[in-house]
């Protein structure tokens, strides 16, 4: 039985080959485009008369982290939107699986009842546990794909944790501002609980919490929507 850390590292050495991390490295000039202001000219104002310009030069500096910073956190923001859309994908196939554990359980108990015709019986239970294995497969994927995600949340809510202070040090020593402190976002965790087949499924455990650095989750392969009419248990990732 493979081991649920092994398990992840495997997904998500796998995210790393096909979706590397995008470099954050920009210049304000190539966001907000050149400067009209010939610089070999700004150059030759004497030291004694730079005050205004390196006062505004330390604002762009500390206005530039910010941003830099903003941007991380915007691209922790997706990692975190993919992580809730796959949850409630995993929790829609559980419902899936869960309704026929139910069909299972009827058909079989008619069949063992010698109730209604026995072929059509027989037909009909093969096709759903033909259904549940699928539908068991599905849940699998999911899980494996919510391992790495939530690893990869993890390491990106340190990496902007990380960032804020960079940041806060920076404008304290370059532009004399005190930044108050930011409360750092709760770090997801991963897990399955479900039944089908009238069968117990063991949930899958992120037992050793393993921080996997620039890797990115891979998206399903299945873009399946959540019915209406689902109630709020359905709708969330299992911890």
């Amino acid at each position: 039985m493979i081991r649920p850390t092994a398990r992840i590292l495997a997904a998500a050495a796998v995210a790393a080959m096909f979706f590397p991390v995008q470099s954050h490295a920009f210049s304000i000039d190539e966001l907000f485009g050149g400067s009209p202001v010939n610089e070999e000219l700004a150059a030759q104002v004497p030291q004694d008369k730079r005050q205004a310009i390196n006062k505004a030069d330390d604002t762009l500096a500390c206005a530039g982290k910010d941003l830099e910073l903003a941007k991380l956190k915007e691209d922790l923001a997706d990692r975190q939107d993919d992580l809730a859309n796959l949850g409630a994908k995993l929790a829609k196939s559980q419902a899936r699986g869960a309704r026929l554990a139910l069909d299972i359980a009827k058909m079989q108990a008619i069949i063992e009842n010698k109730l209604g015709n026995l072929e059509d019986n027989s037909k009909i239970i093969n096709d759903l546990k033909s259904d549940a294995s699928k539908n068991l497969d599905e849940q699998t994927g999911y899980q494996r794909k919510i391992d790495t995600a939530t690893l990869y949340v993890r390491d990106w809510t340190q990496r902007v944790a990380n960032k804020e202070k960079d940041v806060a040090d920076f404008k304290l020593n370059r532009c004399g501002v005190k930044t108050a402190p930011v409360a750092t976002t709760p770090q997801p965790t991963g897990g399955v609980e479900a039944g089908i087949s009238g069968e117990n499924v063991q949930p899958a455990q992120n037992d050793d919490a393993t921080v996997i650095v620039h890797q990115e989750p891979a998206t399903p392969d299945q873009d399946q929507e959540t019915p209406a009419g689902k109630s709020d248990s359905e709708s969330t990732l299992q911890d």
